[in-house]
């Protein structure tokens, strides 16, 4: 009986200092059908200094779209910049969206009007035409 205690006891301390199973190489893939949003990810750093129409990366993503009679017609969301570090152009929500989405909208054509200590970019794109933009994806 003292031999089988004894063997069982070494048994189970043999088991307990036993190196783990090794852990898959590989990860398992997120579910199919696992609800994805889109969501917007930090433009790459612009230059030192990087400006467009006069505006830094910082006061651009501030800035308001709006019409030359000054509705609002959505949200700078972030700044598109190139591989060299150039502002390229502007990533909006279009006003009255149903949820995120975003379109990229040019810099052309767009002029800046300075409200209080803000600033609003107007262009003389309609709500409408903003919103048949593509969308955009980050």
């Amino acid at each position: 009986m003292r031999i089988l205690f004894v063997a069982a006891c070494a048994a189970a301390l043999t088991a307990a200092c036993s190196e783990a199973p090794p852990k898959p190489a590989e990860t398992p893939e997120a579910s199919p059908d696992a609800a994805s949003a889109p969501t917007l990810t930090t433009a790459p750093a612009a230059a030192t200094g990087a400006t467009a129409l006069g505006l830094t990366v910082a006061q651009l993503e501030k800035a308001d779209l709006v019409t030359p009679a000054g509705a609002d017609l959505g949200d700078v969301q972030n700044v598109d910049i190139d591989a060299s570090g150039a502002i390229t152009g502007l990533i909006v929500e279009p006003e009255g969206e149903g949820g995120p989405r975003w379109v990229r909208i040019p810099l052309e054509g767009l002029t800046v009007r300075r409200d209080g200590n803000d600033h609003d970019l107007v262009t003389t794109m309609t709500l409408e035409q903003l919103k048949a933009m593509p969308a955009w994806m980050p």
